[in-house]
Formats: C-alpha cells, sequence, structure tokens
C-alpha cells in the first residue's frame, strides 16, 4: 500500500472531488486534514489554505496509478459523467500497445494521472 500527503488549499471540494471521482473514502477527518483510501492506497489531505505551491510545482509533483484498459475506460467515463476537466486524454489502443493517458486536477491544483496497462 501507499500512503501518500497532499497540501491542498480547498480542503472540501478536494475531499467531495476524491471521493466522487475516485470512489475515495474518508477513513479519518478532522478541522485540518482527512486519510482518504483510493487507488489501493491511503492519500492524506492537509488543509494548508495559503499553500504556496504553484500551478507549475503542483504539476510536476503529480501522482497517478495504473489500471487495465477496461478499467482506465470505466474512469474516464466517470469523470466525464461528472464533468471533470481532462488536460489531457489519450485513448489506450491495444493493437498498437499505446497505453491510456489521462490527467485531471483536483479543486486545489494537484494533477492526477490515470494511465492503462
Amino acid at each position: 500500500m501507499f500512503h501518500l500527503s497532499l497540501p491542498v488549499n480547498r480542503f472540501a471540494a478536494c475531499l467531495e472531488f476524491y471521493q466522487k471521482s475516485f470512489d475515495a473514502r474518508i477513513v479519518m477527518l478532522s478541522q485540518s486534514a482527512a486519510n482518504v483510501y483510493a487507488f489501493g492506497g491511503q492519500i492524506t489531505l492537509h488543509d494548508q489554505p495559503l499553500s504556496t505551491f504553484g500551478d507549475a510545482q503542483r504539476r510536476e509533483m503529480h501522482f497517478g496509478h495504473v489500471v487495465s484498459p477496461d478499467q482506465w475506460r470505466l474512469v474516464r467515463d466517470r469523470l466525464q459523467e461528472l464533468g471533470v476537466e481532462f488536460s489531457l486524454c489519450v485513448e489506450p489502443d491495444e493493437v498498437s500497445g499505446r497505453r491510456g493517458k489521462l490527467l485531471v486536477t483536483d479543486p486545489s491544483g494537484n494533477l492526477v494521472e490515470i494511465n492503462s496497462s
């Protein structure tokens, strides 16, 4: 299991984003932090409204998850239904061997990458 800790400047919006977008389950919630389980691991969101990370830094610090091509399509479809804007969407193509790649940002600008295997 992995554990990732992220500063967020839109705490409530990020909690909702991970729950709705990736079926994250909140396992600990306080006024300033939350542990959510998503992607087979724990993501800790720290409420830091004055975080000094800019968009470029957040994109460099991205994290992601690798799923099967079928799971990738399910994630893509779910995000589309929720109206989540894609920074990048490359469809998997099993014939050519091209992996799928989705890039989305959470409400605080943290980049999440979903790749197909």
